[in-house]
């Protein structure tokens, strides 16, 4: 049986095009991955997929950075395949580990998939330093701005509960009280 398995980093991706790629390169069964990071811990689509493969298996994925960003998790997860006697394909790397040539790319791969994050993270990093340092702020806007202050205090004047004041303002409570908290 040929088992695939895709992942996506964020809800705002589709694993559809994934999806149907296995589904054409023969995977008998597709496990998933959502707003998933290479590096989470708990990935319930490649667990599941892990669990259903049996001696004589192939475990198949598009890219092996899709399934793999670290170098030591994707040789050991590839040895445990091998002493359960289930083999390896990825597709657009073009590699099958049946054969040590392909076990040698395999290795190549994932030490560059490991790279590229890398690399990733240093450039999102100064790009992020780049930019506060000239003033872009991040994160979500603050949603009580000046004239929400001037709101707030002519409400608490009138002796009007937090509630009554979120709900008039259209902020939530936790909001509020740790505003109010924080004056």
């Amino acid at each position: 049986m040929r088992v695939g398995y895709t992942r996506v980093s964020t809800d705002k991706q589709t694993v559809f095009q994934s999806e149907q790629a296995l589904k054409h390169s023969g995977c008998d069964q597709i496990y998933s991955d959502i707003a998933t990071s290479a590096l989470a811990k708990n990935r319930p689509g490649l667990g599941a997929a892990r669990s259903s493969l049996k001696r004589g298996d192939t475990f198949v994925v598009l890219s092996i950075d899709r399934a793999f960003r670290s170098t030591i998790e994707g040789l050991v997860f590839l040895d445990e395949l091998h002493k359960r006697g289930i083999e390896f394909q990825s597709i657009w790397q073009n590699i099958d580990t049946a054969t040590p040539e392909g076990r040698k790319w395999f290795t190549y791969a994932v030490a560059d998939a490991e790279y590229e994050r890398a690399v990733i993270a240093r450039r999102t990093k100064l790009a992020m330093q780049a930019a506060k340092s000239r003033g872009i702020k991040f994160g979500r806007k603050p949603v009580i701005n000046a004239e929400s202050l001037e709101r707030i205090s002519f409400h608490l004047t009138q002796n009007k509960s937090v509630a009554e004041i979120a709900t008039l303002l259209g902020i939530g409570r936790s909001t509020l009280y740790r505003h109010l908290k924080n004056c």
